[in-house]
């Protein structure tokens, strides 16, 4: 008796303000990458920050819940939470766990994405955006290996077909009210 109801996007669009030092790290024109992990280890983001680097990206990192002040360097900003629905569609690629939040925000955003699945709903929504073309997806236990220096190397070597597909999930969403349409299918279902 499951019924399911498709009702588009549902992501955080927090009505937060993009901080001055981020909108400069942004109007930057070289490659940028954006991580942000934060179900993973403050050792797994370092380790994953490090190999971003290493593809020869600029990075913005999330401290979300740890204390990564540590990584600031010329090439690494580290910031507090951000408004992803503002940030994502100004940067190159997006390194995350694969949350529905984020992946949905990736795919609204027009951004491709490297995942780090840790749990079964991370992986469903990385598998998604890959199977669009928009991603690739990594074990989490590679994150601070060559691996992820790969990958994000990848996307960038073929930024255009990455976008391109990131741009077609991009149109799926667009005119859609997730949130409006949940609410709908909510009130439908409790009064029926």
């Amino acid at each position: 008796s499951t019924r399911l109801r498709y009702v588009g996007p549902l992501f955080a669009e927090l009505d937060l303000p993009v901080p001055a030092e981020v909108e400069d790290f942004l109007d930057d024109p070289s490659p940028k990458v954006y991580v942000s992990l934060s179900s993973s280890s403050a050792a797994h983001v370092r380790a994953v920050v490090a190999r971003v680097r290493e593809a020869g990206a600029r990075v913005l990192v999330t401290r979300t819940v740890h204390d990564l002040d540590d990584l600031a360097s010329d090439g690494v900003l580290v910031t507090d939470v951000l408004p992803n629905h503002l940030v994502m569609p100004r940067v190159d690629v997006a390194v995350t766990m694969g949350g529905q939040g984020t992946v949905q925000t990736a795919m609204a955003s027009g951004t491709p994405l490297v995942g780090f699945p840790l749990q079964p709903e991370q992986d469903l929504n990385v598998a998604l955006a890959e199977r669009l073309g928009m991603a690739l997806r990594i074990a989490p236990r590679e994150g601070g290996t060559e691996r992820t220096t790969a990958a994000v190397r990848s996307v960038l070597a073929e930024l255009p077909r990455y976008r391109a597909a990131a741009r077609r999930a991009q149109e799926l969403y667009r005119g859609k009210d997730g949130p409006a349409a949940c609410a709908r299918a909510i009130l439908e279902r409790a009064s029926a």
